[in-house]
């Protein structure tokens, strides 16, 4: 019996051994690859890096405007300068997408990314793959700023300012996603029509948090979409704030701010839950609407009546909050 142990004790010691050494090995062949529109450094062309490049590599790329469209078919992590003057800018709308991302657990972060004048059907950033961290970007002039592509999943996203787009954050069936504390909006002198901050198609569990949503034709539709958390957003300035149709249920909606919404705050037309059980959120036409409501603990004893298009059963925040987050 001792032998059987002893024997365990150096199998279980020479695996340990092999995961380290090739932790070590994998660690000792990652490299860093430069990027210089100059030529100062090992490569004019971001996407000569990226096909230079190998799994677990890094790119760096200097400031400067480089018109070009990317793949990303390698596991990298694409590292901008500085994201205000560090632009990949697709001018000639050749490829209908700037960036594509086509494998799992890659980091971009730290540019500008342009469409092309004619924004038709053009992606800034389309994700055909999961665990991805896109952080830290300006994406602007594109039909669909992030575009997250069908069974993908685990993909975070934050940090973020999308700006003139039709869908700055877009959906499709796509999974276990956190969309955190992004700058969304429509410049005022811009007319986009339909345009949606964040859109989520036949989405589930996905968490939507702290993000500024303004001048959208629609701050955020919900399609076809449940079980996610939507929290500590500001939705303010649009047309239509945060819209749930078309089969969206079961989601929580709760501790946002809804202001200045021009047609409507919000709108359920199926059923979502408004509260968490003891917060709601802030509505700006609530005392217009409900005059006499009185305060307890911070929360209006009045709920908050959701609008419903088709008038069947109209959903409630229960605990509607006195001051906005």
């Amino acid at each position: 019996m001792k032998n059987k142990e002893l024997y365990l004790l150096i199998i279980t010691i020479v695996i340990l051994l092999f995961i380290f050494i090739l932790y070590i090995t994998n660690e000792a062949e990652s490299k860093t690859f430069y990027v210089d529109k100059n030529g100062e450094y090992d490569f004019t062309k971001i996407q000569s890096a990226i096909d230079a490049a190998s799994d677990g590599d890094t790119i760096i790329v200097n400031e400067g405007t480089y018109y070009e469209t990317l793949k990303i078919n390698k596991l990298i992590s694409l590292i901008g300068e500085n994201r205000e003057t560090t632009i990949i800018n697709d001018y000639n709308n050749s490829q209908k997408i700037v960036v594509q991302l086509n494998i799992d657990s890659c980091i971009i972060k730290g540019f500008t990314i342009i469409g092309p004048p004619i924004t038709s059907e053009v992606k800034g950033i389309d994700v055909k793959s999961s665990h991805n961290q896109i952080s830290d970007n300006i994406i602007k002039n594109t039909e669909m700023g992030i575009y997250l592509a069908e069974n993908t999943e685990n993909n975070s996203i934050f940090d973020n300012i999308l700006l003139d787009n039709k869908e700055s954050v877009s959906g499709r069936r796509s999974n276990n996603n956190y969309i955190l504390n992004n700058e969304i909006s429509i410049n005022e002198t811009k007319s986009i029509s339909l345009s949606y901050g964040i859109y989520l198609h036949g989405c589930y569990t996905n968490i939507v948090s702290d993000n500024l949503i303004s001048n959208c034709y629609t701050g955020m539709r919900l399609k076809g979409t449940y079980n996610s958390l939507i929290y500590d957003n500001q939705i303010s300035n649009n047309t239509n704030g945060l819209l749930c149709c078309c089969g969206a249920k079961d989601n929580i909606i709760y501790h946002n701010n809804f202001l200045n919404n021009n047609d409507y705050n919000a709108r359920d037309d199926v059923t979502n839950k408004w509260d968490n059980d003891g917060v709601g959120n802030y509505w700006d036409d609530f005392t217009e609407r409900y005059p006499e409501a009185e305060i307890i603990n911070g929360v209006w004893n009045t709920p908050y009546e959701i609008f419903n298009y088709n008038q069947e059963k109209t959903q409630k925040d229960r605990f509607p909050l006195v001051n906005p987050i």
